[in-house]
């Protein structure tokens, strides 16, 4: 079982310049800022405990996944579970041309569908582990911990290269999209 999981989000991408919302495997990659912004957080995360790197097989993660592998010297796993929201007919949209209406309304993947995915990595794997996805799918997996639904989660914002991380085996958020780790969260990660 996973014990616990620093979830990162994936760094800033040419996506999220062009305000395009995409699913695709491949096109996309990281800006410089995104490399930039995936570099610090891998400083963050010098130090702690990891077992491995679990990456969305998408391309802007898979890039956000090896920068930070190659300076842990930690091995990365493609896992299809931690990719991003199914977003049916509107995948490669600008955002501001999707229609105000709820994901299913939409015929995008559900927020449960998004939970339960993210969860069910969880008895895969043993130890701690940075698992590098998406805002929404991240949104998800740490709202569940809090027990807060989508609406209620509603405010919750994970920021390119931002870190989740959470006490699996306590059922303890320690942290939400921040960039920088505490004192606190290291000492977690050091057991």
């Amino acid at each position: 079982m996973i014990k616990k999981a620093i979830f990162i989000r994936h760094g800033e991408s040419l996506a999220n310049v062009m305000n395009i919302i995409t699913e695709d495997l491949e096109g996309y990659p990281l800006t410089e800022r995104g490399m930039e912004q995936v570099l610090f957080s891998a400083e963050q995360l010098k130090g702690l405990k990891i077992d491995g790197i679990i990456s969305s097989p998408i391309l802007r993660t898979r890039q956000t996944a090896n920068a930070i592998a190659d300076r842990l010297n930690l091995t990365v796993k493609i896992d299809t579970r931690v990719r991003e929201s199914g977003l049916g007919q509107y995948n490669g949209y600008k955002l501001e041309n999707v229609p105000k209406l709820s994901r299913e309304d939409l015929g995008m993947e559900s927020w449960f569908s998004q939970v339960n995915r993210m969860r069910s990595i969880i008895n895969d794997y043993e130890g701690n582990y940075v698992v590098v996805s998406h805002a929404l799918p991240i949104r998800a997996v740490v709202a569940s911990f809090l027990d807060l639904d989508e609406r209620e989660s509603f405010g919750i914002e994970i920021r390119p290269a931002s870190m989740s991380a959470v006490d699996i085996e306590n059922n303890k958020v320690l942290s939400i999209g921040t960039l920088l780790l505490s004192d606190r969260i290291r000492k977690v990660f050091s057991q």
